[in-house]
């Protein structure tokens, strides 16, 4: 899911279910909330429009569901190679009618609060997994050059540290100060495991000590998402 994943927290980065046959540029992520009693109808909707957009227009969406956050949020995400790949994935899903069909029922299932955001991919993530860790924050645009070395430094400290691959994706559209840390996991044990490597380490807890007048105080969130289509 690099998503469903449109943030101001981590709330709208789950991760795309795989790549492209191109390298991934830039991903969308998409949030909606559905109705109270209506997730399990809702879940194999998304499967099926995830299934639509892969096998028919060549996508590389995902899907996914927070897990220990918002009950009632699903997000689905995909990946592009260029902006162009993006506008031609809009057009086609605007004039498909088994899509737009899809999203006739999706109308009975939502509770209208929908998201998009697009997202530039500065360092890739690593395999697609079944479970998507994601942190994000705001950085201080009046240091924008020194913000994303540190975030860049953030992505490969933790990788060194974890051995899993972090990649780091800033905020095209919506509030341009946001910023993503995801990476993809086996399982929740193997988070647990890379939470206690981290938290242990000198070198991580050195980048909270660097990261003063770089990011916005207490804007660092993080989230989980367990894939649900791929």
């Amino acid at each position: 899911m690099a998503g469903l994943l449109s943030m101001v927290t981590a709330n709208d980065h789950p991760a795309p279910a795989g790549q492209p046959e191109g390298k991934i540029v830039f991903s969308t992520s998409r949030i909606f909330r559905v109705k109270a009693g209506a997730m399990p109808q809702a879940i194999n909707l998304t499967n099926y429009v995830v299934s639509l957009l892969n096998d028919n227009h060549g996508g590389a969406f995902g899907a996914g569901i927070q897990v220990a956050g918002d009950p009632a949020i699903i997000g689905i995400s995909g990946g592009y190679e260029t902006l162009a790949d993006y506008d031609r994935m809009i057009l086609e899903m605007a004039t498909d009618t088994e899509f737009q069909g899809a999203v006739q029922l999706a109308a009975n299932l939502m509770t209208g609060e929908i998201e998009d955001t697009l997202w530039n991919v500065r360092m890739p993530l690593g395999d697609p997994g079944p479970y998507f860790n994601v942190t994000t924050t705001n950085i201080n645009l009046s240091r924008i050059g020194e913000a994303m070395e540190f975030a860049a430094d953030v992505s490969s400290t933790v990788s060194s540290i974890t051995g899993a691959t972090v990649g780091l994706s800033t905020a095209v559209t919506g509030r341009r100060s946001r910023i993503s840390w995801a990476g993809f996991n086996a399982s929740m044990a193997e988070i647990e495991e890379q939470s206690a490597k981290l938290e242990s380490d000198e070198s991580y807890m050195e980048l909270f000590k660097r990261a003063d007048g770089l990011v916005v105080p207490n804007a660092l969130e993080q989230t989980i998402w367990r894939g649900i289509a791929a």
